[in-house]
């Protein structure tokens, strides 16, 4: 695989790195903020508030970046982690989509974030597959 076969793959998991270590440490960091703002009293998950939840979700969302950024940096792009990530990406907007359906009473703040973030992740699975299926037709 050469540089210029990957380029879009592997800037396409550098932005994925930088939106989810970021987007990550702010949601983990106001996470009651988030919660209080996102949804009409309080709401529980699995049994956890969902404060909690947010912040166990940002820790998450850290890990994830820090495993799109190792992927990019390696010399030799592991295709098979990449496709984890993308998996993962195609999870996270199903995940978003179920999510809105819960019984929750989210605000028009709640549901605007939910929707921001599963757009942004929809585009990098975009650039994933196109990224991925240009390795594949080079192999």
């Amino acid at each position: 695989m050469n540089a210029s076969t990957d380029r879009l793959l592997r800037r396409t998991l550098w932005g994925n790195a930088v939106f989810s270590v970021v987007s990550g440490a702010v949601l983990a960091a106001f996470a009651g903020p988030f919660a209080r703002i996102a949804a009409h009293g309080p709401v529980a998950l699995m049994g956890l508030d969902l404060a909690i939840v947010f912040e166990l979700l940002g820790i998450g969302v850290i890990a994830f970046g820090a495993l799109c950024a190792w992927v990019a940096s390696r010399e030799t792009m592991p295709q098979a982690w990449a496709r984890v990530i993308f998996a993962g990406d195609i999870a996270w907007v199903v995940g978003s989509v179920l999510v809105l359906a819960l019984p929750a009473t989210w605000t028009m703040a709640g549901f605007i974030g939910i929707v921001v973030v599963a757009l942004i992740v929809a585009d990098f699975v975009i650039l994933e597959y196109l990224g991925l299926r240009r390795l594949g037709a080079a192999s």
